[in-house]
């Protein structure tokens, strides 16, 4: 079961315990590309990424698939040279006026599952048949972020329960401290 953590105590938390201390605090976020993988198969252009939004950027060591709603349409935006699929309706949140172009074609949720992207971190344990691939949930909206979810299986109640529905891999990336542990000699250790 997911419960809340404390790495000061190394104890879980009840949520009447999390509740009695609850506040609202400002918390860092970030946008990821994950380059899909053989886009020409797909009709995509080279270069062309799905965008992601976390709140959570410390648990993307433990990245193992993103999640799409199969209902949401999606638009692909190319900037640069590169192209990133995102929630056609949060285009405009996500990307500043006049720095973009918003192509023509767009995409059911449902059309996306199964593409494949590259692993943001080359963690062995992480990889199966089912890693690194696109799949739908019925967590994922377009109230914030890009539409697309970030997946770590052994942070989160949705991810736990869509890792364990599509089997994949369960591994950790930090320990009971706080810590990264089998990510990699940049990161082993270091407080999350």
């Amino acid at each position: 079961k997911v419960v809340p953590f404390c790495v000061r105590c190394g104890t879980q938390l009840s949520s009447h315990e999390v509740a009695q201390g609850y506040k609202k605090v400002k918390d860092k976020s970030v946008y990821l590309k994950f380059k899909i993988r053989n886009p020409k198969a797909h009709n995509l252009e080279p270069n062309t990424f799905i965008l992601a939004w976390t709140t959570t950027p410390w648990t993307l060591p433990g990245n193992v698939a993103l999640a799409v709603g199969k209902d949401i349409e999606y638009a692909v935006v190319e900037q640069d040279g590169k192209h990133f699929i995102l929630a056609k309706d949060l285009v405009e949140k996500v990307f500043q006026p006049t720095t973009y172009n918003l192509q023509p074609t767009t995409f059911k949720g449902a059309d996306l599952v199964g593409l494949e992207y590259e692993p943001l971190f080359d963690i062995k344990e992480l990889k199966s048949e089912t890693s690194y691939k696109v799949y739908e949930a019925d967590f994922v909206s377009t109230e914030d972020g890009t539409g697309v979810v970030h997946t770590a299986v052994m942070y989160g109640e949705d991810d736990y329960n869509l890792g364990t529905k599509l089997g994949l891999p369960k591994f950790h990336t930090v320990d009971e401290a706080g810590k990264f542990i089998n990510v990699g000699e940049d990161f082993d250790g270091m407080v999350v």
